[in-house]
């Protein structure tokens, strides 16, 4: 890596190559450090910054970052893992695990597992590209019946780690995908009340609802429900043609 390398790039990736290489199960000081940068940065800025520090000196498969992920993923998910009595740590790697696994560019594989054998064998011994182009299709349509039908096509009890893994990865696409939603919502409302030129609180007060309640929706903490968004439409409408007629 060239140019200035921040402490905290230092210990990511220190962190990452020792989660990679290091192969002893019973030293569990490289996951607990993990579960600690999680804590201090969050889960994505760990995942991000994993992804930044390990893309210049791994190789073309990902062979480095398809070691952390399999490493990590059975700190989080395996039943013999050491941290099973550990379940803050535990949840940290699982949460690293999946966050790497949304980070980076776009996955350029294609993939397409129907039956049992192909979804176990792009899990078991895919690499980390075969994985995210898994996780892509199940952020592009999380609710579908082909993400659902992979997930019912892994027996738990043989391949724990796998289907804890990828329960894990279909909820959290459909977790991004409601705050997207929510945000688009969120984004929709504020450019509604802009073209009216009203204040928050004169918007508020002709939608029939309070003030603060209309700043949560403006910011996304609470999304209205659906006769509230088109009550919102329906009311910047009107106050526009009237602005425009006046």
């Amino acid at each position: 890596m060239q140019g200035t390398v921040s402490a905290v790039e230092r210990a990511v990736l220190a962190n990452a190559l020792a989660l990679a290489r290091h192969d002893d199960n019973a030293d569990v000081d490289d996951a607990r450090d993990l579960a600690r940068l999680v804590g201090r940065l969050g889960a994505a800025e760990v995942a991000r910054l994993q992804e930044e520090v390990l893309r210049p000196v791994d190789d073309d498969r990902r062979t480095l970052t398809t070691r952390l992920l399999r490493r990590t993923a059975g700190w989080a998910w395996a039943p013999d893992s050491p941290l099973r009595d550990d379940p803050e740590h535990a949840r940290a790697c699982a949460d690293a695990v999946l966050r790497l696994l949304t980070a980076g560019d776009a996955v350029p594989v294609r993939l397409v597992a129907r039956t049992t054998a192909e979804v176990l064998e792009a899990l078991t011994h895919g690499t980390a590209p075969t994985w995210r182009a898994l996780v892509a299709a199940a952020m592009a349509d999380p609710w579908s019946r082909t993400a659902v039908g992979q997930l019912a096509l892994i027996d738990p009890a043989t391949h724990p780690v796998e289907a804890a893994g990828m329960r894990a990865a279909i909820e959290l696409c459909r977790r991004l995908t409601e705050e997207d939603e929510r945000r688009a919502v969120a984004s929709h409302i504020r450019s509604a009340i802009g073209t009216t030129g009203l204040t928050q609180r004169e918007f508020a007060a002709l939608v029939g609802t309070s003030p603060s309640r209309l700043s949560t929706y403006v910011t996304g903490a609470v999304t209205p429900s659906a006769a509230m968004v088109l009550r919102i439409n329906r009311t910047a409408r009107r106050a526009g043609l009237t602005a425009r007629g006046a």
